[in-house]
């Protein structure tokens, strides 16, 4: 692929917006353009690039082989070129209204925007905050390319290969209806696995191995799901079981009808770390962030 050297460096944003955000319209709004605007660029993209480099889909705009290659070159460019910028400029959060992304799961979001959210309102007000979820394995490369200024969660397959720092370590409970049979005498190891559980099964949930775990003693999962929010309704309606870190538990519990016990098998322990990448180093408003973070989620 050859790319002009006279390339606008506003067509290589509108191409990163449209790639991370599979839509013509979210990336419209992300660079705060209308529509049009993007399309046209996508047009001029295309003619530069001689590749049509997404297609529609059901599912959104669906990257062709070109554009994945481009999107590698173009987001570290983009990095390169933010970080120079970056350094020329004095971070006040008291008067900026730059946006800062962050990778978490679902169940992430329910424990640690709230506690986040306050700390930026506080020092930060006009600060914009974009909470974006993706494959563990993916994590790194989003880090790297600049895509995501910080990830979050309990991800020990990743820290080998990003900057990371410990938050606070967690534990895992059983979570059940008040009126569930089990709530009558001590949970036993036997009556654990012989009872019916619900499972949330999620790409960006790092706790696969009480999955596998699960599996090898034989617990009947009667229920998958890909997302943790529905819980609460679902355990409460029914006679299932769920294994969950004890302050989503805590949380759940607090919506009334629901009672958390002691897991009867062991379990691994929980540590959550806050993943970043080695260009944040120097960087003002992302060491910022990075302290915010720390400072919001390390007292859980």
């Amino acid at each position: 692929m050859k790319v002009s050297p006279r390339m606008d460096l506003n067509l290589v944003r509108v191409f990163a917006a449209i790639y991370e955000t599979g839509s013509v319209t979210a990336a419209a709004e992300r660079l705060f353009v209308n529509q049009s605007t993007v399309s046209y660029s996508l047009s001029k993209l295309r003619e530069a690039l001689s590749d049509p480099l997404f297609i529609k889909t059901r599912g959104g705009m669906a990257a062709t082989p070109c554009a994945e290659q481009t999107y590698e070159r173009f987001s570290l460019a983009l990095a390169h070129i933010d970080d120079a910028v970056e350094t020329t400029h004095t971070f006040v959060p008291q008067l900026s209204d730059r946006r800062f992304r962050v990778a978490m799961s679902d169940i992430g979001e329910l424990i640690f925007l709230p506690p986040l959210l306050k700390k930026l309102a506080a020092i930060a007000p006009q600060v914009e905050l974009e909470v974006v979820e993706t494959k563990v394995d993916d994590a790194p490369g989003w880090l790297a390319s600049g895509k995501v200024d910080a990830a979050v969660g309990n991800l020990p397959s990743i820290c080998a290969v990003t900057r990371n720092a410990h938050l606070f370590n967690e534990h895992y409970v059983c979570l059940m209806r008040k009126t569930h049979q089990a709530k009558r005498k001590p949970l036993t190891r036997e009556a654990f696995i012989a009872a019916r559980h619900a499972f949330v099964s999620s790409s960006f949930f790092g706790h696969p191995q009480v999955e596998v775990l699960l599996q090898q003693l034989g617990v009947k999962v009667a229920l998958q799901i890909p997302h943790f929010t529905i819980l609460p309704h679902l355990i409460a309606a029914s006679d299932l079981l769920v294994v969950l870190p004890s302050r989503v538990a805590s949380l759940f519990e607090s919506y009334g009808g629901l009672q958390s016990m002691p897991v009867p098998i062991e379990l691994p322990s929980i540590e959550v770390r806050l993943h970043w990448h080695l260009h944040h180093k120097g960087h003002a408003a992302q060491q910022w962030f990075l302290d915010i973070l720390t400072e919001a989620l390390g007292s859980l």
